[in-house]
């Protein structure tokens, strides 16, 4: 594809995309920071809190004098010196041993949770003791499986010799937990800026098909309305001639073909004119009792020049038992005659149109079925839509707005029936409505 054919992207999108990201990018890395600030902070209350235990162990005192005695009298007696806990390290030296038993003697399991709560963290944390070497001299059974990690960690502090060092498991759960707020702002945000972007594309896509439309309309309404006009035109001037008016035969024609022209011309006002009123809701129903098979008949007369000018023919099945429908005679003629203009339009050859009714439990059933084109499934969910038109490929003399089918939804669902359509491609299309059956039907006593 060369440049001039590539298609371009509006500018306003790209700015949209390039805000959406710059949002997205500036929330992303706000929660980020808060996350890595929580996490300072929370480094920094660990840090104090072991400083504090640190001092309590280290400092000279009375009862810590009297835990060194003690330490050293289990010392003689062979005794591990590490309370009920056990040691898991071998071969500590006599200040090691004291403390140990100062560590023992603090509770430092209870004692070290409420320092931590003091400065504001909440979960509890495993507590391991570990020699110069790296290896645990004191170890709660449970914590066992946090070895690696503990030792690793980088919330300890020195006791001597020895090390005191923390793990907490919730660690990222807490931190978390303790943001879910900024999270839960942050992605409401971003939602936001998603919808809003979104809807922004969709509402410029949507535009953009509607103004290829209207364009698409204007084109084919100057179409529509240059080709009657420019024939009445010819039509006029040939009608000046003074032998043209010697021609009877010439003559009458060029009457015919102004008269044709111009209902032609009414039709086609009619048709955009009954459309803006579908559209804007002011479509006004008269409805009355109507016999559908004689108003179908009716419709029929008045269109069989055209199908015959197109070498085909409307064969009738109208088998309804009570083909009465309460309905606006104006409107439901008009649907009539744009379901037959259809078929004509797209016929495949020769017109064979079959129009028939049948009697169901709702009402009347009319089937108008053609040997058209058809119309491929991608398609045939659309074709209700106002100005949609079916792409027909080759066939470029099919003409109209795509207004037809759209007024003709429009009324039946004003009346209170249904229709729908199915075609397959090569095989023709069947449009199938069904009318309601009338208030006097409804009176009648089952």
């Amino acid at each position: 594809m060369s440049a001039k054919t590539r298609p371009s992207i509006p500018w306003f999108l790209l700015a949209m995309v390039l805000a959406f990201v710059t949002m997205s990018t500036i929330q992303i890395v706000w929660l980020r920071t808060s996350v890595q600030m929580r996490e300072q902070l929370f480094d920094d209350n660990v840090y104090h809190s072991l400083n504090q235990v640190s001092e309590m162990l280290t400092k000279t005192s009375t009862g810590m004098l009297q835990i060194d005695l003690e330490a050293l009298a289990a010392a003689n007696e062979n005794t591990d010196g590490i309370g009920n806990t056990g040691s898991i390290g071998t071969g500590l030296d006599d200040a090691e041993v004291r403390m140990l038993n100062r560590i023992e003697a603090l509770r430092i399991d209870s004692v070290l949770p409420v320092i931590l709560e003091a400065h504001g963290i909440t979960i509890p944390p495993a507590i391991g003791v570990f020699d110069r070497y790296g290896q645990p001299v004191r170890l709660q059974e449970a914590d066992v499986e946090y070895r690696e990690q503990m030792a690793a960690s980088v919330h300890k502090v020195s006791i001597n010799t020895l090390s005191l060092n923390l793990f907490f498991p919730n660690k990222g759960r807490y931190l978390l937990h303790n943001l879910l707020g900024q999270f839960a702002l942050t992605g409401l945000m971003l939602a936001i800026i998603a919808w809003g972007f979104f809807t922004a594309v969709i509402g410029a896509a949507r535009n953009k098909r509607i103004d290829r439309i209207r364009r698409d309309l204007m084109n084919n309404l100057t179409h529509e309305l240059k080709t009657p006009i420019s024939t009445i035109g010819l039509a006029s001037e040939a009608l000046k001639d003074p032998d043209m008016q010697k021609d009877a035969d010439g003559f009458n024609y060029y009457i015919g073909l102004i008269n044709e022209e111009n209902k032609r011309l009414g039709m086609l006002v009619e048709n955009v004119l009954q459309a803006s009123l579908a559209e804007s809701g002011k479509m006004q129903l008269f409805k009355q009792t109507l016999n559908v098979h004689d108003l179908i008949r009716e419709v029929v007369k008045n269109v069989a020049i055209q199908v015959r000018k197109h070498g085909g023919k409307v064969e009738l099945e109208l088998e309804a038992e009570e083909p009465l429908v309460h309905a606006d005679r104006v409107h439901l003629s008009n649907v009539v005659f744009n379901l037959v203009d259809n078929a004509i339009k797209y016929a495949d050859g020769d017109l064979v149109l079959s129009i028939s009714s049948a009697q169901t439990t709702d009402g009347v059933e009319l089937r108008f079925k053609d040997n058209g084109i058809g119309i491929a499934k991608e398609h045939l969910g659309k074709v209700f839509d106002r100005l949609y038109r079916v792409p027909t490929g080759n066939v470029h003399d099919v003409k109209g707005f795509g207004l037809g089918l759209s007024y003709v939804k429009t009324v039946i669902d004003r009346h209170q029936g249904s229709i729908r359509a199915e075609s397959e491609t090569g095989k023709g299309s069947t449009f199938i409505m069904v009318l309601p059956r009338t208030e006097i039907e409804l009176k009648k006593p089952h």
